[in-house]
């Protein structure tokens, strides 16, 4: 299932899977199944996501941006995201500026699942 919870050591975490999705209705389609789950949530979520080989254009971005402010960034403990490139992780900076999220970005998915239940 592209988004579910898994257990990692005892916690509870969010995990959205849009590794290789290559046309934006699939992206678009798990972004808001992500976003019903945080508004299911109880306030405190872990989330990772994994966005390997994953396609974005900026009507992606904006809506990221979009829940980023209005639903992510409520209903979330901590955020940690795999799969960024060197330009990406930039895009991400600007990401947390503007929305005030502390989205993070991790080399491997054990790093990331080590920094959301620290």
């Amino acid at each position: 299932m592209p988004v579910s919870y898994i257990e990692y050591k005892g916690k509870k975490i969010l995990y959205c899977d849009f590794r290789d999705l290559k046309d934006k209705k699939s992206v678009l389609d798990n972004l808001e199944l992500m976003v019903k789950f945080y508004q299911e949530g109880d306030g405190k979520i872990l989330t990772l996501a994994d966005v390997r080989g994953t396609y974005t254009d900026p009507e992606i971005t904006d809506k990221i941006k979009f829940y980023g402010n209005t639903v992510f960034k409520a209903n979330a403990k901590k955020r940690a995201i795999i799969g960024m490139n060197a330009l990406r992780r930039i895009v991400l900076r600007g990401y947390n500026l503007v929305t005030g999220n502390d989205l993070r970005s991790f080399d491997t998915e054990e790093e990331a699942k080590e920094y959301l239940i620290s």
